[in-house]
């Protein structure tokens, strides 16, 4: 072999492989938990226990199931600490409907603070629901089971009825409360505006003070829908948050630490293990309707998509538990309790070809090949 050669990639590679074979891998107790403060601390793969290679090949195959923003918006979290992160973690822009899961989280807040019970109707709060809607809950909402439906056809010229000019004038329910799944934005946009209302106030404003202000987040934004007659705006229940990957990263961090932030419980934990959990039972019928593809019984929580024993989206190759946000354009945030990681992918491109769940399943079986301390 000539020594010459051989380049510092290969040598620390070789270095890396030969520490492994010899001594078992023992991690330091002191990075077994981090939270960021004005920035991420940045450690190399090996301090968290995950080899290199492995860990790469599982980004070349997201970066080979993405668009144009590849794994530029990529951010991947173990033990508190950034161990990769692409080139563009900095841009802020839509993040679609990973903005649902930010809805729920306004409601499970009201809840800790006694304002609300989310089996409450919905009808108290909002009267225009009590003809129709008399029996929908908050989680009816929170869970897509409310059956609610705004009059008129889609504002995008299509052939559906979701997400009309007039979202928040009702027409006749698709079905009774629970009885079906359905994933309607109108319906999002509904709980959206229940909430403000109960609010009497942003929820933009309100998250700024209970979670986003103290978890570091001060560049955000929530684009509303409309305003109430007092004219306080509706923040979009169902889409409209910018914000960047390493931002993004904050929120799973809170939501995979069960809702605390260095020992303060931002988030009652009771509501965190429920909204990363299955509400929707795998025996409740998807409604035949327009978004009659998109399949969340037995896989969806409040407004988060899980890993379940029972979904029929279950990720076989991924731990139970894993839990996400998703939006269009690719845009996810990801926790995985089991390995103490998480992950975000943003970007402003189009949805892969396969569905979502599909390449996260491969992507995290990938990623379980890296794991070297477990």
């Amino acid at each position: 072999m000539d020594f010459g050669k051989i380049t510092p990639f290969f040598i620390l590679i070789f270095i890396e492989s030969l520490f492994l074979s010899c001594k078992p891998l023992s991690l330091d107790p002191s990075l077994a938990s981090a939270f960021p403060q004005d920035n991420w601390e940045k450690v190399s793969y090996l301090e968290v226990g995950l080899d290199s290679i492995q860990l790469e090949k599982a980004l070349d195959y997201l970066a080979s199931q993405s668009y144009g923003d590849g794994v530029s918006e990529v951010v991947i979290v173990r033990n508190g600490r950034v161990v990769f992160q692409g080139d563009s973690v900095t841009k802020s822009h839509n993040i679609y409907s990973c903005t649902k899961g930010f809805t729920s989280l306004v409601m499970g807040l009201l809840e800790a603070e006694g304002r609300l019970s989310i089996r409450d109707k919905v009808y108290k709060t909002l009267p225009e629901l009590e003809s129709g809607y008399a029996e929908v809950t908050w989680e009816h909402f929170a869970t897509m089971t409310s059956g609610y439906s705004g009059a008129g056809i889609s504002r995008w010229n299509e052939e559906n009825s979701d997400w009309s000019w007039t979202p928040y004038s009702p027409e006749a329910p698709h079905f009774t409360p629970g009885s079906h799944y359905e994933y309607w934005d109108e319906a999002q946009m509904m709980f959206g505006k229940g909430l403000t209302t109960l609010l009497n106030g942003s929820m933009k404003s309100y998250l700024d003070q209970k979670i986003m202000s103290p978890i570091g987040i001060d560049s955000w934004s929530w684009a509303s829908e409309q305003a109430l007659e007092n004219g306080i705006a509706i923040q979009n229940g169902c889409t409209g948050i910018s914000l960047n990957a390493l931002d993004a990263a904050r929120v799973g961090l809170l939501f995979l630490n069960q809702g605390k932030w260095e020992g303060k419980q931002l988030i009652p934990e009771e509501f965190v293990k429920k909204a990363l959990s299955a509400q929707v039972a795998a025996s409740v019928p998807v409604y035949p309707g327009d978004r009659a593809s998109v399949k969340g019984s037995g896989s969806y929580g409040y407004n988060w998509w899980v890993n379940s024993t029972d979904g029929l989206s279950r990720m076989p190759d991924a731990p139970l538990g894993v839990a996400y946000l998703s939006g269009l354009n690719h845009n996810i945030i990801l926790v995985v309790p089991e390995w103490n990681m998480l992950l975000v992918r943003l970007g402003d491109d189009k949805n892969p070809d396969l569905p979502k769940h599909v390449v996260w399943n491969e992507f995290l079986r990938l990623v379980g090949e890296a794991l070297i301390d477990s």
